[in-house]
């Protein structure tokens, strides 16, 4: 088996910048919890005021300050996920394209790359595939091939034959139910 190929992105820095990202979802989150905090706290303040509604209204707007912040925030951590998703993939591949291998990958050429290339692991399969199928028996003669479909539609004929006439008896056994039914109401 060959060695894989050296990875496009160093592994290092892509855990690096995961780890930047998770660090921005959960200040993302952090903001919005205390804006969300904050509100309630300025929420109980505000009935001690005259102009409460208008309170409320200016404590309802920071909050949405700051849960602007934090969608901000939690915005970017998602792009540079997403960076190091693509980036994961493109070390995945077998034959990575040479133009990844630059400093500054062209636009595009990533999703390009990770839509037509192969991983190694789906290389592997299929050489295993091939392996198998040339290891294998012979395929199968268009003789033995029609019997099987001729098995396969026969069963699938006792089946519905099967169907059928289960339908047939409950449709009989609901008439003859009906027909009771219809006696007992008529006498007095």
């Amino acid at each position: 088996m060959a060695a894989p190929p050296a990875p496009v992105f160093d592994p290092a820095v892509l855990e690096a910048r995961d780890q930047e990202a998770k660090a921005l979802k959960n200040e993302g989150k952090e903001i919005r919890a205390n804006a969300d905090q904050q509100l309630e706290v300025d929420t109980w303040n505000c009935y001690s005021k005259i102009l409460v509604n208008r309170c409320i209204d200016q404590a309802r707007d920071r909050r949405y300050q700051e849960r602007e912040k934090a969608r901000a925030v939690e915005a970017q951590a998602a792009v540079i996920d997403r960076e190091v998703r693509e980036r994961r993939l493109i070390n995945q591949l077998a034959n990575p394209p040479e133009e990844l291998r630059q400093p500054n990958p062209p636009a595009g050429s990533i999703k390009k790359a990770i839509d037509e290339g192969k991983t190694v692991k789906q290389v592997e399969q299929e050489r295993k595939i091939r392996d198998a199928e040339q290891s294998a028996t012979p395929l199968k003669s268009d003789a033995e091939i029609q019997a099987a479909s001729a098995e396969r539609d026969r069963k699938a004929a006792e089946k519905r034959a099967k169907r059928e006439a289960a339908e047939q008896q409950r449709a009989a056994e609901k008439a003859a139910y009906e027909a009771q039914q219809a006696i007992k109401n008529q006498k007095p």
